[in-house]
Protein backbone atom coordinates (compact mmCIF):
# COMPACT_ATOMS: atom_id res chain seq x y z
CA UNK A 1 0.00 0.00 0.00
CA UNK A 2 2.81 2.51 0.84
CA UNK A 3 4.23 2.10 -2.41
CA UNK A 4 2.03 4.32 -4.04
CA UNK A 5 2.80 7.39 -2.32
CA UNK A 6 6.22 6.45 -3.99
CA UNK A 7 5.54 5.91 -7.47
CA UNK A 8 4.12 9.08 -8.42
CA UNK A 9 3.24 9.27 -12.19
CA UNK A 10 4.68 11.99 -14.06
CA UNK A 11 1.80 14.06 -13.87
CA UNK A 12 1.83 13.95 -10.17
CA UNK A 13 5.88 14.83 -10.39
CA UNK A 14 4.78 17.34 -12.67
CA UNK A 15 1.95 18.90 -10.16
CA UNK A 16 4.25 18.48 -7.40
CA UNK A 17 7.13 20.50 -9.63
CA UNK A 18 4.12 23.81 -10.16
CA UNK A 19 3.55 23.73 -6.39
CA UNK A 20 7.56 23.79 -5.44
CA UNK A 21 7.53 26.60 -8.17
CA UNK A 22 4.36 28.77 -6.10
CA UNK A 23 6.54 28.30 -2.95
CA UNK A 24 6.71 26.74 0.47
CA UNK A 25 4.73 29.90 2.51
CA UNK A 26 1.97 30.18 -0.23
CA UNK A 27 1.45 26.03 -0.05
CA UNK A 28 1.88 26.01 3.59
CA UNK A 29 -1.08 29.12 4.20
CA UNK A 30 -3.62 28.33 1.18
CA UNK A 31 -3.35 24.48 2.09
CA UNK A 32 -3.08 25.14 6.17
CA UNK A 33 -6.78 27.26 5.88
CA UNK A 34 -8.27 24.55 3.35
CA UNK A 35 -7.63 21.77 5.76
CA UNK A 36 -8.10 23.81 8.79
CA UNK A 37 -11.36 24.68 7.65
CA UNK A 38 -12.27 21.39 6.76
CA UNK A 39 -11.13 20.15 10.43
CA UNK A 40 -13.60 23.20 11.93
CA UNK A 41 -16.58 21.79 9.82
CA UNK A 42 -17.24 19.28 12.98
CA UNK A 43 -16.30 20.93 15.89
CA UNK A 44 -18.08 23.97 14.84
CA UNK A 45 -21.19 22.20 14.05
CA UNK A 46 -20.42 20.07 17.13
CA UNK A 47 -20.66 23.81 19.18
CA UNK A 48 -23.37 25.04 17.49
CA UNK A 49 -25.54 21.98 18.10
CA UNK A 50 -24.29 21.97 21.91
CA UNK A 51 -25.54 25.76 22.29
CA UNK A 52 -28.79 25.37 20.52
CA UNK A 53 -29.40 22.23 22.68
CA UNK A 54 -28.51 24.56 25.89
CA UNK A 55 -30.54 27.77 24.59
CA UNK A 56 -33.72 25.29 24.48
CA UNK A 57 -32.92 23.33 27.69
CA UNK A 58 -32.12 26.95 29.63
CA UNK A 59 -28.93 27.20 31.02
CA UNK A 60 -28.37 30.54 31.75
CA UNK A 61 -24.88 30.05 32.16
CA UNK A 62 -23.34 28.59 28.16
CA UNK A 63 -26.33 30.23 26.42
CA UNK A 64 -25.06 33.59 25.44
CA UNK A 65 -24.53 34.45 21.59
CA UNK A 66 -21.29 35.42 23.20
CA UNK A 67 -20.48 32.62 24.57
CA UNK A 68 -20.71 31.11 21.49
CA UNK A 69 -18.58 33.30 19.32
CA UNK A 70 -15.71 33.03 21.75
CA UNK A 71 -16.21 28.95 21.49
CA UNK A 72 -16.25 29.30 18.11
CA UNK A 73 -13.17 31.57 18.08
CA UNK A 74 -10.83 28.98 20.22
CA UNK A 75 -12.02 26.11 18.08
CA UNK A 76 -11.19 28.05 14.90
CA UNK A 77 -7.82 28.77 16.06
CA UNK A 78 -7.23 25.19 17.00
CA UNK A 79 -8.09 24.09 13.52
CA UNK A 80 -6.26 26.39 11.75
CA UNK A 81 -2.82 25.71 13.87
CA UNK A 82 -3.72 22.02 13.38
CA UNK A 83 -4.42 22.64 9.36
CA UNK A 84 -0.74 25.04 8.98
CA UNK A 85 0.69 21.71 10.97
CA UNK A 86 -0.80 19.29 8.68
CA UNK A 87 0.29 21.29 5.34
CA UNK A 88 3.99 21.70 7.14
CA UNK A 89 3.95 17.46 7.31
CA UNK A 90 2.41 17.13 4.08
CA UNK A 91 5.43 19.27 2.65
CA UNK A 92 8.22 17.65 4.31
CA UNK A 93 6.86 14.20 3.08
CA UNK A 94 6.09 15.88 -0.28
CA UNK A 95 9.32 16.81 -0.98
CA UNK A 96 11.17 14.51 0.73
CA UNK A 97 9.56 11.86 -1.92
CA UNK A 98 10.22 14.09 -4.78
CA UNK A 99 13.86 15.03 -3.72
CA UNK A 100 14.63 11.25 -3.01
CA UNK A 101 13.10 9.64 -6.03
CA UNK A 102 12.52 12.14 -8.50
CA UNK A 103 14.78 15.13 -8.66
CA UNK A 104 16.66 14.69 -12.04
CA UNK A 105 19.09 17.85 -11.30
Amino acid sequence: MLKKYFDWTPRDVAQWETIRKKGFWRFTLWYGLFSGGIIFVIPGVWALIDWVMDLLSGRAATNSLSFLALKLLIIAVICVLAGIVNALATWVMEERIYQTHYNTR
